[in-house]
């Protein structure tokens, strides 16, 4: 009788004690979400900074996707993207709004899988789908959601208005690109802007 009192005992210890094991795996994730930003991030702005969801995605972008943001424009975003970003854009063959913009980059799978080079904060790999990196600089970060096509849409497809995530048909499809811009202007006058615009920076 004292055993099974002493096993009882023990096991009623063991789910009253705090579960280190589950503290330490909320410990990690809030280490893995600190101080991490999206694409979208701007030098010295609070926005798409540690704000993400449980699937990575930005809260701010999903924001601004409810209300409809579709843009192809190299000028959202911060000036150490420029170049990564652009590459991007200029391997797709931008047509008409209402056509498939089809991927010219990289591709395996006897050319049915796309590959695109775009670090993420929530990926270990350095490369994604082209769709899936046309949505983010498109529309918003949406992490590890999976982007697909519109039905009867090309495999290589990379036109934002063409394209949707399922966990996410609460938002809205856009019904037009807003802007179409693949120039910085100068950008080492946008460089030297930006440098004289940080705190701190000599007058």
């Amino acid at each position: 009788m004292t055993d099974i009192k002493n096993i009882l005992n023990q096991n009623l210890d063991s789910i009253l004690k705090p579960n280190n094991n589950f503290e330490n795996q909320v410990k990690k994730i809030q280490q893995e979400v600190s101080n991490k930003y999206c694409l979208w991030h701007r030098k010295g702005e609070s926005t798409h900074h540690n704000n993400f969801g449980l699937s990575g995605e930005c809260r701010d972008c999903m924001a601004e996707m409810q209300k409809g943001r579709c843009t192809v424009d190299v000028c959202n975003f911060e000036l150490d993207t420029y170049w990564t970003v652009r590459n991007f854009w200029l391997k797709v063959d931008i047509k008409g709004p209402d056509e498939c913009w089809p991927w010219m980059g990289a591709t395996r799978r006897n050319g049915s899988e796309t590959v695109a080079y775009m670090p993420s904060p929530f990926h270990s790999a350095k490369t994604q789908s082209a769709s899936r990196v046309a949505f983010w600089l498109a529309r918003g970060y949406t992490g590890k959601y999976r982007v697909f096509h519109q039905e009867g849409c090309d495999v290589l497809c990379c036109n934002p208005l063409h394209l949707y995530i399922k966990e996410l048909a609460s938002v809205p499809q856009p019904t037009e690109i807003t802007t179409i811009n693949l120039s910085y202007g100068n950008i080492f006058d946008r460089a030297k802007a930006n440098a004289e615009a940080e705190p701190g920076a000599p007058e």
